[in-house]
């Protein structure tokens, strides 16, 4: 009798296991792919995690019809012809632009690239906690613990070990190797099966009412959590796969410790997460732009409390009955779904203040939360959840403050102008990230500000090299064509057009700069393709998404681009400031590779003056007589580690270039 238990425990948590790992493989390997696609937008994750979400749903429904209207033979048999017409579907390229706006577009991308895969993927816990619900059904909700640490597993994998060694292309090959190895288990299982297998399952009985509402609360706080989470540290970072790796993990781990059986006080939880909140909402309220670091590690900490008080009354709610598991699981991804789509640019809050993904996530786990609790204490819970809710959406707006002029959310992020009046600035903030400043006195309108600053290492190159045709990737407001030569061109290259118009209506850098400038929006790279080669004497990128310049814009495909749209002598110049990626190495990398060289140069202003950020600059030119000019004025070379390894469109090894 041991040994007949066993093989299904082994077979089923093993597919469990091992499906979820090369889902959250896909996940992150797809994020990784479409990144470039959408200019390195940090909610170019957000809307992957609601894709992913909603063909969950779709998953957990297709599992419902077999699992209800099949016995466990025709269910393996069907699994593994549906795996085979994924295997068969998934081709690893990434399909071309079909819509213009951003968000419909990378939906219908995704559709078409990984749909399928991902598709039969979704339904594997709901199918193996069916499968094994036949022969012990008292411990089948263990697979759902299963299935968390296999996409647990998958993506410490595919963070520290695939993507590091592996080429895209590569990745994508090993990754149909393990679908192989996957549909293998249910092979095993569809052989040693008995003949004729169990019938579908008797339904539930009638003294369990399904607890659908809860089923679907519960998760939406905890998705919204995690999507606004994972949203402000792309944006304070950088948006790439290790980024997005640790909430998730966080999110993840806690649905493992709690399926796996094990008991955990939910009061005390209650209570260590709602201190964190209240330290969370005071540093918010307090600092405005807090510590990044210090906001990541208590946001991280304070989404797991999140999901250990919420997966521990999911798992308390679950159901008896093995018949309402699909509908369960089903609930619990319809739930996701909301409360991701509650926090991107296409959910119903689409709030401009600061931090507004941080308060609408946490008004959700609120809710969901006090309805649980609710449920057990009654009305005074409720009450004082509507008032903590009513505080949170007072504390935002607090946030907000009176100095905002101008605020806007869409798909490239959160942008905000304010006027610092004691001051006399205004400001243009990117997330968490100053792109612009402007005087607002009377004749310092026009002073160089920000990185552009005088005696910056960008303004020390405008002034000394003799460029009438500048190339700027980036926008920002337009300071660094402030003190720009008549009779000079200027040509922008800026990824969102709201960007110009906040340039052009809260700003005056364009409007009066003596030069003729133009801006050309949309994806730099795909741009400067339409270009004639030498188009400009002066090319210099500082394009920021979030804390760090997009990675498809410093590989060696770039690289290559940019120098043949430099006329003969002509310089690149870029913005390498970031706190937490060290970029200048893998541009000098792919110099080198070009035949070209670098000098780097550095300048710390006076934090007293809050007009004048201090920043890092990277040179890249073939014209040695004019890198002479800059070396005696003490822009030096630039040394590359051993060990590293130039980025391409296809591979690239961040860990490398993270300030540990």
């Amino acid at each position: 009798m041991r040994d007949r238990i066993s093989f299904p425990k082994i077979i089923f948590n093993g597919a469990a296991f091992l499906g979820s790992a090369l889902l959250f493989q896909l996940e992150l390997m797809t994020g990784a792919t479409v990144l470039p696609h959408f200019g390195g937008s940090y909610y170019v994750w957000t809307v992957c995690l609601l894709f992913y979400q909603a063909v969950l749903v779709a998953g957990y429904a297709w599992a419902l019809l077999l699992a209800e209207r099949l016995g466990a033979r025709a269910i393996l048999r069907l699994h593994l012809a549906a795996l085979a017409a994924a295997f068969l579907l998934y081709s690893g390229v990434f399909p071309s632009p079909v819509f213009s706006g951003p968000v419909p577009d990378l939906l219908w991308r995704l559709l078409l690239f990984i749909g399928a895969p991902f598709l039969i993927l979704s339904a594997s816990t709901t199918l193996c906690h069916r499968l094994l619900s036949e022969s012990d059904k008292h411990r089948a909700f263990t697979v759902f613990a299963w299935s968390n640490a296999g996409s647990l597993a998958g993506m410490l994998a595919y963070t520290f070990l695939v993507e590091p060694r592996l080429s895209l292309g590569g990745a994508a090959l090993a990754w149909r190797l393990g679908l192989l190895a996957y549909a293998g288990l249910f092979l095993a299982a569809l052989r040693l099966l008995p003949p004729g297998g169990a019938p579908p399952p008797v339904p539930p009985p009638s003294d369990e009412r399904p607890r659908y509402l809860l089923w679907l609360l519960l998760p939406a706080g905890s998705s919204a959590l995690l999507a606004a989470v994972t949203s402000y540290q792309s944006s304070a970072t950088a948006s790439m796969p290790l980024t997005w790796m640790l909430p998730l993990s966080v999110y993840l781990l806690s649905y493992a410790l709690l399926f796996s059986g094990r008991d955990l006080k939910v009061n005390t939880l209650r209570v260590a997460l709602f201190s964190l909140l209240g330290v969370i909402a005071l540093l918010l309220w307090r600092l405005q732009s807090p510590v990044t670091t210090v906001m990541i590690a208590l946001l991280n900490w304070a989404l797991f409390f999140a999901c250990l008080v919420v997966h521990r009354e999911l798992y308390l709610a679950r159901p008896r009955s093995p018949a309402l598991a699909p509908r369960y699981y089903l609930m619990m991804g319809l739930g996701g779904v909301i409360g991701t789509a509650l926090v991107t640019p296409v959910g119903a809050l689409r709030l401009s203040f600061g931090f507004a993904d941080l308060y609408i996530a946490l008004a959700a786990l609120v809710a969901a939360v006090a309805y649980a609790a609710g449920k057990e204490k009654g009305p005074r819970t409720l009450a004082a959840a509507a008032v903590l809710l009513a505080g949170l959406f007072v504390l935002g707006m607090k946030v907000s403050g009176e100095s905002r002029v101008f605020g806007l959310r869409n798909f490239y992020g959160v942008y905000r102008v304010e006027d610092d009046k004691e001051r006399g600035l205004r400001r243009f903030i990117h997330g968490a990230t100053v792109h612009g400043i402007q005087h607002l006195a009377a004749g310092s309108e026009l002073r160089t500000t920000v990185y552009y600053a005088a005696g910056s290492p960008v303004s020390e190159v405008l002034d000394t090299f003799p460029a009438r045709r500048v190339g700027a990737v980036g926008l920002g407001v337009g300071v660094s064509c402030a003190d720009a030569k008549p009779g000079t061109e200027w040509v922008f290259y800026e990824l969102d057009p709201d960007v110009e118009m906040i340039a052009r209506k809260y700003f005056t850098f364009l409007e009066t700069c003596k030069a003729r400038v133009s801006v050309v929006t949309g994806d730099a790279r795909v741009n400067l393709q339409l270009e004639p080669a030498g188009r400009f004497d002066l090319l210099y990128l500082d394009a920021f998404t979030g804390g760090a310049v997009p990675f498809h814009l410093v590989t060696t495909e770039a690289l290559a681009l940019y120098k043949s749209r430099l006329a003969p002598g002509g310089v690149m110049l870029f913005h390498v400031s970031a706190n937490f990626i060290d970029i200048t190495p893998v541009i000098a990398l792919s110099a080198r590779a070009a035949g070209l060289e670098t000098r780097y140069k550095a300048v710390s202003f006076d934090p007293s003056d809050p007009a004048r950020l201090s920043s890092e600059w990277l040179v890249v030119t073939e014209n040695l007589p004019y890198l002479s000019k800059l070396t005696a004025a003490g822009w030096t070379e630039t040394p590359v580690p051993a060990g590293w390894e130039p980025w391409s469109d296809d591979r690239r090894n961040v860990l490398k270039a993270l300030k540990w």
